[in-house]
């Protein structure tokens, strides 16, 4: 686990909400403190979808809703001439960026028995990104932690986004 700290608020925020850059990120959670507090919890309720046989009703077996899908929502609620007195997001890498992250690293763990995540915490003027690696079954291997703390801040920085490590 590491903690980024975010040097230009703006960009991140504008990377973050008006562009794709995050689309294929799984959101667990979003807590948004503005005039009220604001919280989505990202997982799908599959009831919701009962009858229908469609992709959209499947979501691919996901467990959680898409930054694409959710993003929208998250800008209604942050835009304005005021800055939210907080904000927390969860995210989880999509399947694609595990396998890559995983098939970089040493380990042979099954990048289904993971989630490779970010927490992307706003308070007090200060944006901190911190990663965080979650485990289905219990390892002593640490090389896909490791593998995804050196991937994080080289996709922020290929985005345009500079960080500095805390």
């Amino acid at each position: 686990m590491i903690a980024l700290k975010i040097n230009n608020i703006k960009i991140f925020m504008e990377k973050l909400l008006t562009t794709e850059v995050f689309d294929n990120f799984q959101v667990e959670e979003v807590t948004i403190e503005t005039f009220n507090t604001f919280s989505i919890d990202g997982h799908i309720n599959r009831e919701f979808f009962a009858g229908e046989s469609n992709e959209t009703a499947n979501n691919n077996n996901r467990s959680f809703s898409l930054w694409s899908e959710l993003r929208p929502i998250c800008l209604n609620l942050i835009k304005g001439k005021r800055t939210p007195i907080s904000f927390k997001f969860v995210l989880h890498a999509d399947s694609d960026t595990k396998e890559a992250v995983i098939s970089g690293s040493e380990g042979d763990i099954d990048p289904f028995m993971l989630n490779l995540g970010i927490n992307i915490k706003f308070a007090n003027n200060e944006l901190i990104l911190t990663t965080g690696t979650a485990y289905n079954v219990f390892t002593l291997d640490k090389s896909a932690e490791k593998a995804w703390d050196n991937y994080f801040p080289s996709f922020l920085e290929s985005c345009g986004i500079e960080n500095q490590l805390l």
